[in-house]
């Protein structure tokens, strides 16, 4: 067994080339070099998976609070808000949820995996995950609603529109806001809403204010998980780089479509594209999406703010 296995690995020969019809050189690599950039392959697809999944998470968030907006204006500018309007911003929220509540659920799902291919641990992540999970009523609230609204029922079930005169005092401009809700007796319907959650509930629980501290609880799990990434990322990153620079003073130019190839008997058996532009594109999800772990002290408004002189 053990000679068939030496017999298989000297017949094996790694390379870097650029798989077209231009001629370039075939850059021979060794065997332990195949498998360092197969690995760096592997870390930088998880990483980008990680950062597209809080990027998915994030987007829909802000779907959420828009939608929630969008109604408000709506509200402000349209005659006769009848039951159907009620209904049609209900369906419309709840939507909005239901969306922000699977995005939730895929990153907290996925990126121990992730991490564990990265080649980082978790432990650290799921330490603040459990923390935020703990701490705030609102994490665990949207963490029991999500599987509620997957086995059991509606997420939002009912919509408050508000308008109220401002400063209470002196009153000179009409505010308009929009409050989706759950209602706790609803909830109790359903079986599948967690018992110890259910008896901390008031009976309304606003769902934006929850929303935003359970997104800023899981923004503060993706923070530590790109602390703990960003080595690992590096060195891979770093890799290809230098395959890439070793290929080109060889070739005396830049191919795009640079690959690691296996062959056993003449015979491609394995190929690894050496390419960064995806990478590129983490990088910018990275800029694009900072870490908002405070997000529940923060919420928008168009009125006016006075600086005082």
């Amino acid at each position: 067994m053990n000679e068939q296995i030496a017999d298989s690995q000297t017949n094996r020969e790694c390379s870097l080339h650029v798989l077209v019809l231009e001629a370039n050189p075939e850059l021979p690599i060794s065997e332990e070099e195949f498998q360092s950039l197969k690995q760096a392959k592997i870390c930088l697809n998880s990483a980008i998976a990680l950062e597209e999944n809080y990027d998915l998470l994030l987007s829909n968030y802000r779907e959420l609070e828009l939608e929630a907006i969008s109604a408000a204006v709506t509200h402000m500018t349209v005659k006769g808000y009848g039951y159907d309007s009620f209904f049609e911003v209900r369906t419309s929220i709840n939507r909005r949820v239901v969306n922000l509540l699977s995005a939730t659920r895929m990153y907290l799902d996925q990126y121990p995996q992730l991490l564990k291919k990265v080649g980082a641990e978790s432990r650290s992540a799921k330490d603040v995950s459990s923390a935020a999970y703990d701490n705030y009523f609102e994490y665990r609230f949207m963490e029991a609603l999500r599987n509620h609204a997957q086995h059991a029922g509606l997420a939002v079930h009912g919509v408050t529109m508000g308008m109220s005169w401002l400063p209470p005092d002196d009153p000179k401009q009409l505010q308009f806001s929009i409050t989706p809700y759950a209602l706790k007796s609803a909830l109790e319907e359903g079986p599948a809403f967690k018992r110890a959650v259910l008896d901390q509930c008031s009976e309304q629980v606003d769902i934006i204010p929850a929303a935003r501290i359970h997104v800023g609880g899981i923004s503060s799990v993706h923070k530590k998980v790109r602390e703990l990434i960003t080595p690992f990322v590096q060195e891979a990153r770093s890799l290809f780089e230098d395959a890439m620079a070793r290929h080109e003073i060889e070739a005396k130019e830049r191919y795009s479509g640079l690959t690691a190839i296996a062959k056993e008997n003449g015979a491609i058996v394995e190929k690894i594209s050496i390419l960064l532009d995806w990478d590129d594109i983490r990088q910018l999800l990275v800029k694009k999406n900072r870490p908002v772990e405070n997000l529940g002290k923060r919420f928008v408004t168009s009125q006016s703010v006075r600086r005082a002189n």
